[in-house]
């Protein structure tokens, strides 16, 4: 089936860059981009009308939680709970796990989430859970339900099975340490060997894998040179939260006498397939010396654009407790690769690339050190090259179908100019009118076919109450009731 997209603004792309096409078209054939210009000249069997609107490829969203998020909660602070536990009751949850969701509430959870990955504009994700145990591995059913859910509604996905092997916990001096059993480790990253060797390039390629050691400071070099190993046998990427606390960067220099990039520069850790999550606390940070380095060096950054690390960059959930980037523009300029990540819970990527920009210009004091075309790359372009996806992220003859509409037509983004500075700094998830992924549509007219929103909006906001009830935490209240 030959179907022709009429568009106000095309992003389309001249094999270096994106470039924007007045009234252009689209025009796609089951689920490959056969046209992108101004007049086609053949037939069709299927007419979109895309009359004030942007026709954009997909996003890809490198960082997303594909769990019920209970992030919000914390946004303003913690009133009560979210204490580091003993060893003691660090041991016990291990050796009986406890997982936050299963079950129905895991089914629940696992359909909210890609819904709003989709009506975020997302057409392809690097999953990520909140890893939702007390144990060094989660419970196997909670991935394959990613796998289901992410198949059925048609979602283009990276998925992983996570592990660690070490946990932290609160010792007699109220000081943090670590206990290790490397033993678990591997057993937990067989398990996630295995899910690989399941679900790779499976429903149709619409679902691909990557090994996910859970966080830096939680994994031992041994575990970390084992992924490595496997991950390049598979030859698959690895996905990894890393420096994204003081304390887990301060802990490196500790257990290693080197920075957490420096350490994984040096066991071999990283290449052109390893994706790094948020990066906060570099040599660069100014907040995070380094003894013997002069303040704001550059040795970490050069180390991951040698290696061709991309910087999974998920700005919001950081600004909204006080923390930014060192620096966007310095990463970019250093030749890092960065892809941009919703995180935490809303899944909108236009409002993940305002916050990118904004941020990077206020760390950078400059307006014009990133622009909205370097976030919409990163969003396009650089999740693309992370997932090493030569056919994603641009409009040009032979890469996939994975397209979406932008609606321009509202009166938030109605003065248009730029229609890329129109949505990114204007829009939101609202202003994603289709989504189409592999050629088929998967969000029309905002909605999702055969999901009642309503519905599922209810079913998720009973279920994360009662996440909050359960563990026991209270927050601030913005106001006291009445």
């Amino acid at each position: 089936m030959i179907t022709l997209i009429k568009g106000s603004w095309v992003v389309g792309y001249d094999g270096e860059k994106h470039r924007i096409i007045t009234d252009g078209e689209v025009v796609f054939e089951d689920d490959r981009v056969i046209y992108v210009g101004k007049n086609y000249e053949g037939s069709s069997d299927h007419v979109i009308d895309a009359k004030g609107k942007l026709v954009s490829p997909g996003f890809i969203n490198i960082h997303a939680v594909t769990s019920i998020c209970i992030t919000h909660f914390r946004i303003d602070g913690v009133k009560k709970g979210n204490s580091m536990v003993d060893k003691a009751a660090m041991m016990s949850n291990l050796s009986t796990p406890i997982n936050h969701l299963d079950g129905k509430d895991l089914k629940t959870s696992a359909k909210f989430s890609i819904v709003e990955l989709l009506k975020g504009g997302a057409t392809t994700i690097g999953e990520i859970t909140s890893f939702g145990t007390t144990g060094f591995q989660p419970p196997v059913e909670q991935p394959e339900e990613l796998v289901k859910v992410s198949s059925e509604l048609g979602l283009r996905s990276y998925i992983s099975h996570p592990y660690t092997d070490m946990k932290k916990f609160r010792n007699d001096k109220g000081e943090t340490e670590y206990f290790h059993d490397l033993t678990a480790g591997f057993k937990a990253l067989d398990e996630a060997v295995k899910f690989v060797e399941r679900h790779e390039g499976t429903h149709d390629d619409l679902i691909r894998t990557m090994l996910f050691p859970y966080m830096f400071d939680a994994c031992s070099t041994e575990l970390l040179i084992n992924t490595r190993e496997k991950a390049d046998l598979l030859d698959i990427p690895v996905h990894m939260h890393t420096a994204q606390y003081p304390g887990e960067y301060y802990e490196a220099l500790r257990r290693y006498g080197k920075t957490p990039v420096h350490h994984l520069h040096d066991i071999g850790f990283l290449s052109d397939k390893t994706i790094l999550t948020h990066l906060l606390f570099t040599s660069l940070n100014p907040q995070s010396q380094t003894p013997g380095l002069p303040l704001r060096d550059m040795r970490d950054i050069k180390m991951l654009a040698e290696k061709g690390v991309t910087l999974g960059h998920t700005p919001l959930v950081w600004a909204r407790i006080g923390v930014g980037l060192h620096t966007y523009a310095k990463f970019r300029d250093a030749g890092v690769n960065i892809g941009i990540g919703t995180d935490a819970w809303p899944m909108d990527m236009i409002m993940e690339m305002r916050s990118a920009v904004t941020t990077a210009k206020l760390m950078e004091g400059n307006r014009t050190a990133v622009t909205a075309a370097d976030v919409f790359n990163a969003s396009t372009l650089g999740g693309a090259k992370a997932l090493g996806r030569n056919d994603l992220g641009k409009l040009v003859p032979g890469v996939k179908a994975d397209i979406i509409l932008v609606n321009l037509r509202g009166f938030h983004t109605a003065l248009v100019d730029d229609p890329i500075k129109s949505m990114i700094y204007f829009g939101n998830q609202n202003d994603v009118d289709t989504v189409i992924i592999d050629g088929k549509t998967v969000v029309e007219n905002g909605q999702v076919p055969g999901v009642n929103l309503a519905k599922l909006v209810e079913e998720a906001n009973e279920l994360n109450q009662r996440w909050k009830a359960r563990y026991g935490y209270e927050y601030p209240d913005s106001f006291e009731p009445l």
